[in-house]
């Protein structure tokens, strides 16, 4: 089959699924002209392809995945850390980084994994329950379960300043307790001792 045939057949049905993941018109015209490229290629380079439907759904659900990664960036749970460093400019230490740290490395990856997909890589909920195998309500709540398992694990070993919604507004690493060697080496890695 030619790639005009292809794309005219399953485009439609392939524009509806990645309005599912996103309202923005740019994103969404960005994963489908990705996607269109990489049937292109792949028609190219006479790559196998069984089943034309389920390869191109399978396609755009990495690429919304790759874009949520590259273009969203922001945390969820939002904090700026200032220190003053020598020539007494501020310098922000990115709290996002150490957050997924320490989710993928103190949680269960049951509730790891959609934690760190839905608030540090900002995929909509929606998108993380397909790409996991779960229904949205039981994506929501195991999303849910698994902020409170990260705050009970971050109040082993900080003291959390939150506002009203339960976002980290800053932390201190409590005086009376040893952080983990790895734990350690990450916040040094992430600059967050100055």
């Amino acid at each position: 089959m030619t790639f005009e045939i292809i794309w005219k057949k399953h485009q439609p049905e392939l524009l509806n699924f990645i309005k599912t993941g996103t309202y923005d018109k740019a994103t969404i015209n960005d994963v489908l002209q990705e996607v269109g490229i990489k049937l292109y290629l792949a028609l190219k380079k006479q790559q196998p392809i069984k089943n034309y439907q389920t390869w191109l759904f399978q396609v755009a659900k990495n690429t919304m995945v790759d874009f949520y990664r590259e273009k969203q960036r922001h945390p969820y749970l939002q904090a700026d850390l200032y220190s003053e460093n020598t020539d007494n400019e501020t310098v922000t230490s990115d709290i996002n980084d150490l957050l997924g740290f320490i989710i993928q490395t103190y949680l269960p990856q049951e509730y790891g994994t959609p934690l760190y997909l839905g608030d540090i890589e900002r995929v909509p909920q929606k998108i993380v329950g397909y790409i996991l195998g779960l229904s949205l309500p039981a994506t929501k709540s195991r999303i849910q379960r698994a902020r409170k398992k990260l705050k009970e694990v971050l109040m082993d070993f900080f003291e959390i300043q939150q506002n009203n919604k339960g976002e980290i507004l800053d932390f201190q690493v409590k005086t009376n307790v040893m952080l983990p060697e790895e734990l350690l080496q990450e916040m040094r890695r992430l600059n967050f001792f100055g």
